[in-house]
């Protein structure tokens, strides 16, 4: 079951399973979007429409979803999305809604589905964080903070379930080539800009793949660029250096962009 596979990574990886012989269902809002998505997976494709941020909404989609297709062995939430801006300016409702959908829509979609791993001692949990949960970004005041809760879920849950044959895992993604990325290109800050300028991203392709790898090999983190990767692993050591690289991008790019 993948939450946003209508799109992005989250469709990638469902593309991707698919070929492996993976029965795949997907969550998402739009019905129209479900539909297109689902055509392109093929095969056994299923799909239920739900905001994940809805505590009820969501429990019931993937409910539908295991009666049709049969107990859940893989859940992964690709489900989120950023606005990116200036804090001081970005409203109050935009920090609460990043937070019920990129980190609830996690919570709800993981609480329906552990009981039934933990009894059948086995299946695979995976969180989507990001790079940007691993250092804040200039402008992502709104989306970072949800990723770094991200990953003290994945860690407090593996705690919790490991005993029980259940797998959880981090997904970092680097800007990555998707409907969403390119949303958050036209309205990003003139400073987050020149920070991401120089970023070549990944294609949703690839991050599918690692995400295919790193469940084959039951990784608990899994990454597709070796940034995040030293990031991520010593985040303590380095990241007073990224974050000085940074201060260094937008001291060269010049004060706050006039509005």
């Amino acid at each position: 079951i993948i939450t946003g596979g209508s799109e992005g990574i989250g469709l990638a990886t469902a593309r991707a399973a698919a070929r492996k012989g993976a029965r795949v269902s997907l969550i998402s809002r739009g019905e129209e979007k479900l539909i297109q998505a689902a055509s392109q997976v093929g095969g056994e494709c299923d799909y239920a429409t739900a905001d994940v941020g809805d505590p009820v909404a969501t429990p019931l989609a993937i409910a539908k979803l295991v009666e049709r297709q049969g107990p859940c062995d893989i859940l992964l939430c690709c489900a989120g999305y950023a606005v990116p801006g200036y804090f001081d300016e970005l409203a109050v409702e935009e920090f609460e809604r990043h937070m019920r959908v990129n980190y609830l829509g996690a919570v709800h979609a993981i609480r329906a589905v552990t009981p039934a791993m933990r009894s059948r001692r086995r299946g695979h949990v995976l969180v989507t964080s990001s790079t940007a949960g691993v250092i804040g970004v200039f402008g992502y005041s709104a989306y970072s903070p949800t990723k770094f809760a991200l990953r003290g879920l994945a860690e407090v849950i593996r705690s919790e379930t490991v005993a029980h044959g259940v797998n959880v895992a981090i997904i970092y993604p680097p800007d990555t080539k998707t409907p969403g990325f390119d949303r958050e290109n036209l309205v990003k800050p003139r400073e987050t800009a020149a920070i991401s300028g120089s970023i070549q991203p990944i294609t949703a392709e690839k991050m599918a793949d690692r995400i295919i790898t790193g469940i084959e090999k039951n990784s608990f983190q899994i990454f597709a660029d070796p940034t995040t990767a030293l990031l991520a692993r010593a985040s303590g050591l380095i990241g007073p250096v990224l974050r000085r690289q940074l201060d260094r991008t937008l001291a060269r790019d010049g004060e706050r962009s006039p509005r």
